[in-house]
């Protein structure tokens, strides 16, 4: 049974039925949700199994936050609690910038987090019943200049196309974080860019603002296949999706950034990642 208005879907099966919300089920403790809704909890939990996280700190909004900065040269701002990667500023190297990202995260949510940027492909893992499914890599949306259109033109159109592919669900919003990417890379909206010039028009891979998926399950490193299983394990969650930076996918070098209670398991089609979403509420069905 569907509920629209509720977003819910009541599976049934044998005469048991299982209720949830698209990959969340009531197989999701309440502890392990929190452990994954707040960013700063996620990242405690997971130092404590002895797992790599990036240096990082609660915001404090003075200046232990300039010094982190100093400490590390680049950072990232995101907000503790969040979704679809809105407050997240990736890339601060000035306290400029930073006083920008704090107040941008902080409208998100009161608290914030700093972290260590690690440069590196963005790997979400989708672990189902302590079994990894499905790797993807994300990445950053991209224009390609034709030497006559402007930037907004061809941010305009890569929008369209990632709209119609996602049925409306991934847009490219010509905000202000995007004309700050666009600024640090010395261009403006109204630019024509060079026939053959590759420019990212986002600091991060989020498929809500334009981000693509691309399936790596096959060249998964082992380490990061057992690092991401030993995550969920910590978590205490039965369906994932892990958030790691890596250097490389087919080595096993990485550390976590976020753990997602609720993974898209579509965009990982053809992986069988609803068939296993299934066969974990009903252990009977699978074969």
């Amino acid at each position: 049974m569907h509920d629209p208005e509720l977003g819910e879907l009541t599976l049934t099966y044998g005469g048991r039925s299982v209720h949830t919300f698209e990959s969340l089920s009531e197989l999701t403790s309440a502890v392990a949700f929190r452990r994954c809704d707040h960013k700063g909890l996620t990242r405690a939990v997971l130092e404590r199994a002895g797992l790599a996280v990036p240096a990082g700190r609660v915001a404090t909004f003075d200046d232990g936050d300039r010094a982190f900065l100093a400490r590390w040269g680049d950072v990232v701002v995101k907000p503790a609690r969040g979704e679809q990667g809105w407050g997240i500023t990736v890339g601060v190297t000035d306290a400029d910038g930073l006083d920008v990202a704090l107040a941008e995260a902080q409208a998100v949510c009161p608290e914030v987090l700093l972290e260590q940027r690690v440069e590196g492909e963005d790997l979400r893992i989708i672990v189902i019943a302590g079994e990894v499914v499905a790797a993807s890599v994300r990445r950053e949306p991209r224009i390609t200049g034709d030497g006559h259109r402007t930037v907004a033109e061809l941010i305009g159109a890569l929008s369209d196309e990632r709209a119609a592919a996602t049925d409306g669900a991934s847009t490219i919003p010509l905000d202000d974080t995007t004309l700050a990417v666009l600024a640090d890379a010395g261009h403006a909206p109204d630019d024509v860019l060079a026939d053959g010039v590759d420019l990212a028009v986002r600091r991060t891979a989020n498929v809500h603002t334009g981000g693509t998926i691309t399936d790596v399950t096959d060249q998964l490193h082992p380490a990061l296949a057992a690092a991401a299983v030993a995550a969920a394990e910590a978590i205490g969650i039965p369906v994932v999706g892990m958030d790691l930076m890596v250097r490389a996918i087919d080595g096993p070098d990485h550390v976590f950034i976020e753990a997602n209670e609720q993974p898209g398991l579509a965009n990982h089609e053809p992986r069988p990642t609803v068939e296993r979403f299934v066969d974990l509420l009903f252990p009977e069905t699978s074969g």
